[in-house]
């Protein structure tokens, strides 16, 4: 009885591809807009100045960012809920990936994305406010507490016995 409600209830992890798939969609759409971004920034390069190269750069560096972000989280969900642990066809580099390390990556790629806003932000304008950058600077400190916790407990989690 066990061993079916227990198959029953795995059988679900399928659902899980309408996850991967809604966000391989949405990868694929980031990407066209990307593609976009980078033609618009190609013919204005020689009518621009450094700063405006500058944010144009960074704005396109988030964009990276946040492609490698989806793409993480796409692969590990299939990875974890999906494929069967059976099957040689896994992708080798992504199993080594522990959720620890997962969590710290994403943390990592969010705080740098924060850190870009913030360079944006600044030359843009010249010179920030106290409370836009107050705010931005207590946000990103909040990040790097947060990535420092995952990777304290990723650490402690992993140095215990085995």
């Amino acid at each position: 009885m066990t061993r079916h409600l227990f198959q029953i209830l795995s059988g679900f992890r399928w659902l899980m591809l309408v996850f991967c798939f809604g966000l391989a969609a949405s990868l694929l759409g980031f990407a066209c807009v990307f593609a976009l971004k980078v033609w618009t920034f190609l013919l204005a390069v020689p009518t621009i100045g450094e700063i405006d190269v500058v944010l144009k750069l960074l704005g396109l560096i988030d964009y990276a960012l946040l492609a490698g972000l989806i793409v993480m989280v796409m692969l590990s969900t299939f990875s974890s809920f999906i494929e069967n642990q059976d099957d040689s066809v896994s992708v080798s580099w992504l199993s080594s990936i522990s959720f620890g390390a997962l969590k710290l990556k994403l943390a990592s790629t969010i705080a740098a994305i924060g850190a870009i806003s913030l360079l944006e932000d600044f030359f843009q304008d010249g010179s920030l406010s106290w409370a836009n950058t107050g705010m931005g600077l207590a946000i990103e400190i909040v990040f790097l507490l947060v990535i420092i916790t995952f990777a304290m407990v990723d650490y402690l989690a992993n140095k215990g016995p085995h």
